[in-house]
């Protein structure tokens, strides 16, 4: 692709992009009893801000493994499901019993995973009613159900519309079957096609997961790929393929039995392609890496609360759980999960409570969510602005056009979006970088 000399100029602002922030649950640290004895204290204070919550109980099982998954999830065994299931309902339970989760509402329901729709549409509605049930929703709230072409067949599907999902999220990454194959994805690209075709037919939102700077990926094959999301009119998350060393892909990179990824130009220059024709279709830019044509999408608290508002996620396996100032993932085994879940704790194994100069750095990394920082809520959170304490930082970022500044909030400007990683990283501790 030929580079425009705007495209030559700003490759120069970081040798590369960042596509992960500071504080992911990669930084937190192992449990320790005080830490747990402080989060259970949390729990049982009232929850007084007008923050909604999101729900999200994981289905961590997955009928086959793709290469490049570094995620904590165990192959599908049908004898698991039922203790499994009971186990998880008992950990939504412990939350429910809490002061705090009773004086919260919930405006989404997310079977996350994993991959949910390896239970039948019977076990996923199941456990989504009991959701409902047991914890306070907002008068209006949406369901969505984590899933995988593969084992979402039509009746499936159905029955799911009928009870009232109204969204499915799907890990299509890719609609080259070539690389499909390479990345051990579990079935074609014209199956993943139909499965998206069922759900839009009834009604049901869908949002696939593509990936570029695949290895072997070519840009014409991205295209391709962007262009048929864009006709099956699916929300779209856009993700750099990241490899972990010990996935089967790293190993395979290593070994040279894999062609390598692009460089930081050529990843960059996919992303460019992405933003192009996605706006030019229609798609607005949010989140960390959604694009959207959904109104609703514009609105979800769990992105626009950040860092205040909350994702309780429950499950062996779950990554993304925070409220407030606690952050936690829980233990990856499924037999310890339940075990632990027996003995009536809950099966946290990593926990962060952040300080409020962590939380002054979570609420500066909103850039990297594409959202502003509200100056006025900023001194109301800590009695200082984002420029008393990120004076430096600012000037700099200001200085490279990456963010705007005026008396009321503090955006990223469109070069800025392409190196929302990087700015993010901008406030992180010096000792992370």
């Amino acid at each position: 692709m030929k580079k425009s000399n705007s495209d030559e100029k700003d490759s120069k602002i970081y040798d590369s992009r960042e596509n992960w922030p500071p504080y992911t649950y990669r930084d937190y640290p192992a449990i320790k009893p005080e830490t747990y004895d402080a989060f259970m204290e949390f729990l049982s204070t009232e929850n007084k801000s007008d923050r909604v919550l999101e729900l999200q109980p994981w289905i961590s099982l997955c009928a086959s493994r793709c290469t490049f998954c570094y995620y904590p999830t165990s192959a599908f065994n049908p004898d698991i499901i039922d203790p499994y299931l009971n186990a998880l309902k008992k950990e939504l339970e412990m939350y429910a019993e809490t002061n705090y989760i009773k004086t919260s509402k919930f405006d989404e329901i997310v079977l996350g995973g994993g991959t949910p729709s390896v239970l039948s549409a019977d076990q996923m509605i199941d456990l989504i009613s009991f959701c409902e049930k047991r914890f306070n929703t907002t008068e209006e709230y949406f369901i969505k159900v984590t899933c995988s072409s593969k084992t979402l067949e039509t009746k499936k599907l159905e029955k799911l519309a009928e009870y009232g999902v109204y969204q499915v999220d799907m890990g299509a990454q890719t609609f080259d079957d070539k690389l499909r194959k390479q990345l051990c994805l579990p079935d074609s690209a014209q199956n993943v096609e139909r499965t998206v075709k069922a759900a839009r037919k009834l009604g049901m939102c869908v949002c696939i997961d593509l990936m570029y700077n695949i290895p072997g990926q070519t840009m014409d094959s991205w295209i391709d790929t962007l262009k048929k999301a864009v006709e099956l009119d699916a929300e779209i998350d856009c993700y750099s393929l990241n490899v972990y060393p010990d996935t089967v892909l790293g190993k395979q990179l290593k070994s040279g039995t894999m062609p390598p990824q692009g460089d930081s130009e050529y990843e960059k220059q996919m992303y460019l392609k992405a933003y192009e024709l996605l706006t030019y279709s229609g798609y607005k830019a949010i989140g960390h890496d959604r694009f959207s044509r959904v109104e609703w999408h514009f609105k979800e608290n769990c992105l626009n609360g950040w860092p205040w508002a909350g994702i309780l996620t429950t499950g062996f396996g779950c990554i993304m759980g925070y409220l407030q100032k606690f952050s936690y993932t829980n233990v990856e085994d499924v037999n310890e999960y339940i075990d632990i879940i027996n003995s009536g704790k809950l099966p946290i194994n990593r926990l962060s409570e952040s300080t409020p100069e962590d939380m002054m750095r979570r609420t500066m990394t909103r850039l990297y969510l594409r959202l502003p920082v509200d100056k006025i809520e900023f001194f109301e959170k800590f009695g200082k602005y984002p420029e008393d304490v990120f004076s430096r930082e600012l000037e700099n970022l200001k200085d490279k056009n990456l963010i705007e500044i005026d008396e009321k909030e503090i955006r990223i400007t469109k070069l800025g979006d392409l190196w929302k990683g990087n700015i993010a990283w901008e406030f992180a501790p010096k000792s992370t970088k």
